[in-house]
């Protein structure tokens, strides 16, 4: 199985595979609230820019109103003192007094301005300007970003803003810039100022706490809608996941039981039933293929072949569930007795055949006193004693299964007609 199959049958597993689900649905869920909370402070941003507009747009008209008229006059208080930067040469009735004693001051649309921003700020903490690069009055010089704005106006735009941190608080600013008009003239004419040109700028200041509460509860409200979207996402991978699990553990389960089945049809096709070591088929099998490598490596290999002397005899004396017992306890005996890398099979009835591996005739024929000796002096059930006969033949390389078999049968035959429980060999070599 490769690294891949590995991982993917990882991944599907109905635990990983709903935890990745969570995961991936958990960062749609977090990227969308971001988005939404994204949206909302670009509306919210919108919202401030638009109600600056409006603050704008009514100071203008404020404005407009009282140039129309040329000024107005106001009485002298704590608020409003005589404006220093309208000299009388400028505005020679600058101050009048009325014939009932009352001390009045007159009032340009810039000083009216002024007036109005300073009442905003200290009722709703929402301040504006009147700037300019060349101002009248000392107090209107600008500051960076008025400068800014006021260089932009002279590039043709028309609005200039932007959400500024200040003290720790956040602000919208934003400035629109302001026409000179005939109006405009008799205070302005002598900076050079035709009508039509941008003379300066006008401003407001915005405290976005204003919306802040309303972008609290929106947020509150996104945190609530995606947090009862994710509970329910998840629920259903929940229940997915269940179902996929139990879907899953019936397939590892029938897959088991498959498996089981398989191994069991492996092991009858393979497994003799009596003793349990190969049987005549898978026996040949492995020989053919022992066979092969001996050729390809110039390996070595012997064959012993054996069957139990007067085996018929147990059979018809003690009964051939006897005869069973004493077939399942020699096996016991000679796998005692070989290696691991020997192969040991019944070939039929009594008679079974070892291949030594890796090892000629003579470890052979070693091989086979060792287990005829061990088979003659062991114990049986009821018949007590058992002897075998054995024949042991050398592998040539001209070799195929049936003739090496052949010889090792031979040899068998030929030991059970030298008197039985001895060892036989056929080969080309000194016995």
């Amino acid at each position: 199985m490769t690294r891949n199959d590995t991982f993917s049958r990882i991944l599907v597993q109905p635990g990983n595979y709903s935890m990745v689900l969570a995961v991936a649905w958990t960062m749609v869920i977090v990227i969308s609230m971001l988005v939404a909370i994204a949206s909302q402070k670009r509306e919210m941003t919108s919202i401030a820019k638009n109600v600056a507009r409006a603050y704008i747009d009514k100071d203008l008209l404020f404005r407009n109103w009282v140039a129309l008229h040329g000024g107005i006059y106001v009485p002298i208080n704590d608020m409003t003192s005589p404006n220093p930067n309208i000299p009388r040469s400028i505005v020679p009735e600058r101050d009048l007094t009325t014939p009932g004693g009352q001390n009045l001051t007159f009032v340009n649309p810039s000083y009216l301005t002024r007036q109005l921003y300073d009442l905003a700020l200290r009722k709703k903490h929402i301040s504006g300007r009147i700037t300019s690069l060349k101002p009248l009055n000392p107090h209107n010089q600008p500051d960076a970003w008025e400068t800014a704005a006021l260089e932009a106006f002279e590039r043709g735009e028309q609005e200039y803003a932007s959400v500024d941190k200040e003290g720790g608080q956040h602000s919208l600013r934003l400035m629109r810039p302001l026409l000179t008009t005939e109006n405009c003239l008799p205070c302005h004419r002598q900076q050079g100022y035709k009508v039509g040109d941008i003379r300066g700028g006008i401003s407001v200041k915005l405290p976005m706490e204003l919306f802040e509460s309303s972008l609290h509860k929106q947020a509150a409200m996104v945190w609530l809608g995606h947090g009862i979207m994710w509970a329910l996402g998840l629920t259903g991978i929940y229940a997915g996941y269940r179902g996929l699990k139990r879907r899953t553990d019936e397939r590892d389960r029938a897959e088991e039981e498959l498996q089981r089945v398989n191994a069991l049809l492996e092991s009858q096709a393979t497994t003799d039933f009596l003793t349990g070591i190969t049987n005549r088929r898978k026996f040949i099998e492995l020989l053919e293929m022992e066979i092969r490598e001996a050729k390809r490596y110039s390996m070595p290999l012997a064959l012993v072949f054996f069957d139990i002397d007067h085996f018929k005899k147990v059979n018809d004396t003690f009964g051939h569930e006897t005869g069973d017992r004493v077939l399942s306890e020699l096996a016991v005996v000679v796998n005692a007795a070989i290696r691991e890398t020997d192969i040991f099979a019944r070939f039929g009835g009594e008679e079974f055949i070892i291949l030594v591996h890796n090892n000629d005739v003579k470890t052979g024929r070693s091989l086979a006193e060792k287990i005829r000796l061990a088979i003659e002096q062991h114990d049986f059930p009821i018949v007590h004693s058992v002897t075998c006969s054995f024949g042991v033949a050398q592998f040539y390389p001209d070799d195929t299964a049936q003739t090496f078999m052949i010889r090792s049968d031979e040899a068998m035959y030929a030991a059970k007609q030298k008197g039985r429980n001895r060892v036989e060999t056929r080969c080309d070599c000194q016995t």
